[in-house]
């Protein structure tokens, strides 16, 4: 995750929480107002809708710091004596527990189905951009495409943050990219090339700025390397992409050896 992204994520899970702790506190305020018409028992049912809400839009985190507020709350206006986070009585102490746990658990357990249909939905939408890749990349004739082409072209399907191919040629590594990366993040990558220069499975544990790496293969030669920085990508769906290139690759020799003139 970059550097813009990463802020953003945080100024979302912080205006989440801020949303859903408000949200506690006013239907504190409200209910108080309306004492003699609630109850404890139905600012409590109140307090975990919000919490399961927490979970559902937040995450596990924002859900157990709402919980906390929620049960802070619960305590200080509902449970005698009233004003205080003294509990005087043994039946109140369990009502706490109890709200407490059962508001940890449904955190728990929404958050878990949220994360589980996020995965769901990436899955899906990672499967569709793999049959639009491989129906890419076999529709175009050997003239039609080159390796900058195809990075390109993975680049943008995938959203990828960075995505290039690497080809070894007269004793180095061969760059042809499409990538959304600075300049300085670009020489980076380039560098750690250049300290393996032929091992490919020696870059397999590397994570240089967040790049992962896969070979590209012709059959069972290693032929070239594919790099590409995601957040999102699974490992399995850049293997994938980079056994459709290796399919490509014995029709590409002219347009390879083309392109590695440049290295």
């Amino acid at each position: 995750m970059n550097f813009m992204s990463r802020n953003r994520a945080i100024i979302k899970r912080i205006g989440l929480l801020i949303l859903f702790v408000a949200a506690v506190l006013l239907t504190t305020v409200f209910t108080f107002q309306l004492v003699t018409i609630t109850s404890a028992s139905t600012v409590a049912f109140c307090f975990l809708i919000i919490v399961l809400l927490s979970a559902y839009f937040g995450d596990i985190l924002i859900a157990i710091a709402t919980s906390l507020v929620a049960t802070l709350c619960f305590d200080y206006f509902y449970l005698m004596p009233i004003g205080t986070l003294n509990i005087t009585a043994f039946s109140d102490w369990i009502s706490l527990a109890a709200f407490l746990l059962a508001s940890v658990v449904i955190s728990r357990l929404t958050a878990s189905a949220a994360e589980n249909a996020a995965k769901a939905t990436m899955l899906d939408e990672t499967m569709t951009r793999l049959n639009l890749f491989g129906d890419w990349i076999m529709r175009h004739s050997h003239n039609q495409i080159t390796l900058t082409g195809i990075a390109q072209e993975a680049l943008r399907l995938f959203s990828l943050e960075y995505c290039s191919i690497h080809v070894y040629c007269e004793g180095k590594w061969s760059h042809f990219s499409g990538m959304a990366l600075s300049s300085d993040d670009h020489q980076g990558i380039e560098s750690k090339l250049e300290d393996y220069p032929s091992d490919f499975m020696a870059l397999a544990d590397e994570n240089l700025l967040g790049v992962r790496y896969k070979e590209i293969s012709e059959g069972s030669v290693r032929k070239a390397l594919l790099a590409v920085k995601s957040n999102t990508l699974p490992d399995a769906a850049i293997g994938a992409i980079a056994y459709m290139i290796g399919l490509r690759l014995p029709e590409l020799g002219d347009v390879l050896d083309g392109e590695k003139s440049g290295c």
